[in-house]
């Protein structure tokens, strides 16, 4: 895929971001620019700072330096009114997952769709949640769901809602191989149309990928000067 194909179109541009924990520094003058929609596979060691990394481009955690553009627009990460209206823009799919447990699979997309100023329409929920084999779960209780179904349902907002920029964190734990395919069925659907930037240990993911990162050779921290 040409990164160049749209010229100054920047779906996400990162430059010389270093984010300082204490005394330690996680991530180091990195750099990355994305402009086309597609699958984009960020590959790395675990605790090599992936997941910070992500949190800052999903406007969660501040960085020490540098610059980022989402959207063509440059974010001023002191700004919080552009801080909460960006981040209805993006979908995060955190490893933690981030349902409300006492609530069922429809009660949390009802909270995701209020947050997000989107409405639900309930045919797309039927048909998405059909093809993520979650029908029968729509009513249940988050914290009644096995570890699988959590997954899915977590997904499902993913495939129910507009979103112009979708970041997975380790998207496939807890899936088994038939799951996992579903998965990357639907991730193939997404890339057409959406920029989708995932951290992932896995190989299949990383074979689909339109292009991959190895997060060590974008992070300059360990790298002697």
């Amino acid at each position: 895929m040409n990164l160049d194909q749209q010229g100054d179109t920047s779906l996400l541009k990162i430059d010389n971001l270093s984010f300082h924990y204490g005394n330690a520094t996680i991530l180091k003058n990195m750099n990355l620019h994305i402009q086309s929609p597609g699958l984009y596979a960020l590959h790395g060691e675990s605790g090599s700072g992936k997941t910070t990394f992500m949190n800052i481009v999903a406007l969660i955690q501040k960085p020490s330096t540098g610059q980022m553009t989402l959207f063509n627009q440059s974010i001023d990460f002191t700004n919080q009114e552009q801080i909460d209206e960006y981040r209805k823009k993006i979908a995060y799919f955190f490893q933690d997952l981030n349902l409300i447990e006492s609530l069922t699979v429809r009660e949390n997309l009802h909270v995701i769709s209020l947050i997000n100023e989107q409405e639900m329409s309930n045919d797309r929920l039927i048909e998405q949640a059909e093809k993520l084999k979650m029908s029968e779960k729509l009513d249940v209780t988050v914290s009644q769901l096995s570890g699988g179904e959590r997954q899915r349902a977590a997904f499902l907002k993913i495939m129910l809602f507009d979103y112009s920029l979708i970041l997975l964190d380790e998207p496939t734990n807890n899936l088994d191989k038939d799951n996992i395919q579903m998965m990357l069925d639907m991730l193939s659907e997404l890339k057409k149309t959406k920029t989708i930037l995932v951290v992932t240990h896995s190989e299949t993911i990383v074979q689909q990928a339109d292009v991959v990162f190895r997060f060590e050779e974008l992070n300059k921290r360990n790298q002697a000067i």
